[in-house]
């Protein structure tokens, strides 16, 4: 298994990078989410974008937060996804199906489609800044105690 970073160097520019992308992730959730989520997450959501947009993330809670935001966008994408069916009769078509399906998003599931992306990437390197300060830590404390 591979670590995420080897360096404190490497665990900086991780955590930096967190920064650009909750100020993305605040600015997907202020102009593809709001007005397309029920009105008790939607509170959540300024809550959070207004968290993100501060700076404030690696606060107590973001990371609670985020996963709260992406199961909500999740559930309503999938709400805004349908199958369409395409029929082909001619007698041009020699394939043995007359018929094909595919998953197609209603406009407001890609908006919120393009809004999880962001959000999934920042959760993701979030976290793996917090697994490794963890880690640290719990070093830390294992060394003090030997």
């Amino acid at each position: 298994m591979e670590l995420p970073c080897t360096s404190a160097d490497e665990l900086t520019t991780m955590a930096a990078s967190c920064f650009p992308l909750a100020r993305a992730a605040a600015t997907g959730i202020e102009q593809d989410v709001l007005d397309l989520i029920a009105p008790a997450p939607k509170r959540e959501a300024k809550k959070l974008a207004a968290r993100l947009q501060s700076g404030a993330i690696f606060e107590k809670g973001i990371l609670a937060m985020l996963h709260e935001i992406v199961g909500v966008l999740d559930s309503e994408i999938v709400e805004g996804t349908y199958v369409e069916t395409c029929y082909d009769h001619s007698p041009e078509n020699v394939s043995e199906n007359q018929s094909w399906s595919r998953e197609r998003l209603t406009p407001d599931a890609e908006r919120l489609t393009s809004a999880l992306a962001v959000l999934n990437e920042l959760y993701a390197t979030l976290s793996a800044v917090h697994d490794v300060l963890r880690a640290e830590k719990a070093l830390e404390e294992m060394r003090a105690a030997a």
